[in-house]
């Protein structure tokens, strides 16, 4: 039953980093997508959520 437990903590514990890691990665492509054409990327955003 220790070894279960064990296992279920590591899982648990490389899925949250891998969840993490992919929220990092995809702030990381917005950031960059932003620093390249701010303007566009501004339209986009009001497109997107309907704000005039």
């Amino acid at each position: 039953m220790e070894m279960v437990k064990s296992f279920a903590k590591k899982f648990y514990r490389g899925l949250l980093f891998i969840v993490l890691l992919a929220i990092l990665m995809l702030c990381t492509i917005l950031f960059i997508t932003f620093l390249a054409d701010p303007s566009r990327m501004i339209e986009t955003i009001k497109g997107t959520f309907g704000i005039t």
